[in-house]
């Protein structure tokens, strides 16, 4: 049976695409699939596709410029949310494309490509639109158009049984199946998380309908009892600068973490023993699956309409009351206070969310082509079809418009691999199972006028996969290095980042007396391969964490040596390019444990802020050595730290320059610094 799926973009991030994916790879076991993405933007989507899988672009908006696609489409309905982006170019595009290509089954992705879908199958084509949102999210406007074209549909499938039951009642049309079928989310391909760690996890848009900002001050409330654990946020979106403040206002800057877009999100679900959702509304709950898939239990609101289908509340995670900040601190402390329930539910959620698993609704829908009567043109085995209904001309099919362009050519995945972190720091680069390689090297190419390249020999684990160790005792020195593979046979290839298991690095430190200090971080480049970054030194000076004391008058910093059995001298902040200022002393002292406090007064930085942005370096002071040592975050697993580590400011108002803020913050090299910078 050959299955296509039109899709807005496929090469972007959502969760549209995710699982329209997951299922085309379940379905490309037995049929032929293909996505046909209306937009291409780039060569390569961000999610890895089964090779199975066929991936065609109508238009590359790389070739195609805007101004030739301008003109308002006249299918696509006016009063869907995407209708800016279309014209009569994809209506023509969309409508050709599957008058030449028609397929058995044609899956429309969203609304106007649900009535894409109803206006351009063909006679012999199944029609299903799926709708990923709810309906009550749709316009008011939108549903005249839906409720017209839909009727041309062989059936309509939403992601919650609540939702199909609010079709059927509210946008009721004769004859039209509606069905109920859960997105699908593959099992991880790494181990499930350690119910020992202590972190929660959240995962999506940072949107308003989200409610992140509840999330925020009910772990406030956890924080007050569990000072240890922390809070991580992954994703971005409107409500970032809003969150931001609200951290900062409570005083949470250490505790909650404010991550970024993260892809693929599973290697951040495992890094956590919990999960949290406290949305007003949810039309599915993907990252409540993805949790749970990974054995993290999750706190979710009770909100409309997909948690409570997917949580068995008490058993493998919880329900709690919308917007209320109470229950929902309420939700975390009870998994937080008590380990074994926690453990208990995390192996529930992970066996509980096997029936999501995209062979499972895979053959789910194979059961709804059969029962709509679907046709095999591929010859390909099905299990019992009504062929008769589909062989009868369908009134109300709208001729294709043809156009002369042709569509983009089929996208080819590249080599790819991922990086796994161990507990002990070390890490390992793993070739993705379908890679062909039986034999070679992986080479890290160090990015100087030299190329420096270091080789590693490729050997096989006990699942046959193809694999190289990246030691700490490699002379990776301070750089960054590139990774490629050589295969004895074939030329070599950049890798391409498939996943970073790098929880093994979020609590690692190495032993405090070794020397030199090596700290080693793989990440994703901003196109999608893998690279590393290594630093060394014979004595590092590692934040422990900042503070911010008295109103915002002092910074406090508290550091841990490492490399040397050395005492510590002193403290100083350095102004950076002026070599003739002076340097701030700091006052400091050391804890029974050896840690380092060090304490900056804003208002001495303030006096001396002589310039539109001063930048000030702290250094700790070493006996026996003539420079000092610079501070900053060498470990964990945050590529980025002035990203994520975002502290609050101290305004002044009366300094050499006026008006100024002096804040700590990150540099590009994870050094930690103090600004002072003109205010308006």
């Amino acid at each position: 049976m050959k299955i296509s799926f039109l899709i807005h973009d496929v090469f972007g991030l959502g969760g549209t695409n995710r699982t329209t994916i997951n299922l085309a790879s379940a379905l490309s076991e037995r049929h032929q699939v293909e996505i046909v993405s209306v937009f291409q933007p780039k060569d390569a989507p961000l999610f890895a596709i089964d090779p199975r899988v066929k991936v065609t672009s109508l238009i590359d908006t790389r070739q195609v410029p805007e101004a030739q696609r301008n003109e308002p489409a006249l299918i696509f309905p006016a009063a869907e949310t995407r209708y800016h982006q279309y014209s009569t170019m994809t209506d023509e595009r969309a409508a050709d494309y599957f008058r030449q290509n028609p397929p058995d089954v044609l899956i429309g992705t969203r609304p106007g490509l649900n009535v894409y879908v109803a206006r351009f199958a063909g006679k012999r084509t199944l029609g299903i639109g799926q709708e990923h949102i709810t309906l009550e999210s749709h316009p008011e406007a939108l549903l005249p158009d839906l409720k017209e074209s839909y009727t041309r549909l062989d059936a309509l499938v939403t992601v919650s049984e609540a939702d199909a039951e609010n079709y059927r009642r509210h946008m009721a049309i004769p004859g039209l199946r509606v069905a109920s079928i859960p997105n699908s989310i593959p099992a991880p391909s790494l181990p499930a998380a350690d119910p020992t760690v202590k972190t929660v996890v959240a995962a999506g848009r940072l949107a308003v309908i989200k409610r992140y900002d509840l999330l925020v001050r009910a772990f406030g409330k956890v924080a007050a009892n569990h000072p240890d654990w922390q809070l991580r946020i992954y994703g971005d979106g409107s409500q970032r600068g809003k969150l931001r403040a609200l951290i900062n206002d409570l005083g949470l800057y250490n505790q909650v973490h404010l991550m970024g877009l993260v892809s693929p999100i599973e290697a951040e679900w495992v890094k956590g023993s919990i999960a949290a959702v406290t949305s007003d509304s949810e039309s599915f709950g993907m990252t409540i699956v993805e949790a749970m898939r990974c054995g993290v239990p999750v706190v979710s609101t009770d909100c409309p309409l997909g948690p409570r289908e997917i949580i068995r509340d008490g058993e493998d995670g919880l329900l709690v009351t919308p917007g209320d900040v109470d229950s929902i601190a309420q939700g975390l402390l009870r998994l937080i206070d008590d380990d074994n329930e926690r453990a208990a539910m995390g192996a529930a959620a992970r066996r509980s969310a096997e029936r999501f698993d995209p062979a499972v609704i895979a053959l789910r829908y194979e059961e709804l082509f059969r029962e709509l009567g679907a046709r095999d043109s591929t010859g390909s085995t099905t299990r019992g079809s009504f062929l008769s209904r589909l062989l009868r001309p369908r009134a109300g099919r709208a001729e294709a418009p043809r156009t002369a362009e042709p569509a983009s050519p089929p996208v080819t995945a590249p080599m790819s691999g991922s990086f796994h972190a161990d507990a002990d720091g070390s890490l390992r680069v793993v070739l993705a199972s379908a890679a062909p390689v039986d034999e070679g090297e992986m080479l890290l190419i160090r990015r100087d006028e030299e190329r420096t390249t270091l080789r590693v020999p490729l050997v096989r684990d006990d699942r046959g996969r193809a694999w190289a160790p990246v030691d700490r005792t490699l002379p990776l020195g301070n750089a960054v290095w590139d990774l490629w593979v050589d295969p004895a046979d074939g030329p070599r290839k950049r890798l391409r980042s498939d996943l970073l298991d790098l929880r093994g690095l979020t609590a690692f430190r190495p032993d405090a007396r070794q020397s030199p200090v090596r700290a080693l971080l793989p990440y994703e480049t901003v196109d999608g391969f893998i690279a590393l970054t290594a630093r060394e030194a014979d004595v590092h000076a590692e934040v422990q964490r900042v503070d911010i004391y008295a109103d915002n008058q002092e910074i406090g910093v508290v550091v841990r040596l490492f490399g040397t059995a050395a005492d510590a001298e002193g403290f100083e902040l350095r102004l950076r390019d002026r070599a003739d200022a002076d340097a701030l002393e700091l006052s400091w002292h050391r804890d029974e444990d050896g840690s380092l406090h060090a304490h900056v007064a804003c208002a001495a930085v303030a006096r001396l802020h002589r310039r539109e942005q001063d930048l000030w370096d702290l250094w700790v002071r070493i006996a026996d050595r003539a420079e000092p040592v610079r501070v900053g975050g060498w470990f964990g697993d945050v590529k980025d730290r002035k990203n994520v580590y975002v502290y609050p400011v101290t305004v002044f108002e009366d300094t050499p320059r006026g008006r100024a803020r002096v804040r700590p913050y990150y540099t590009v090299d994870n050094g930690l610094s103090v600004n002072a910078v003109d205010l308006p």
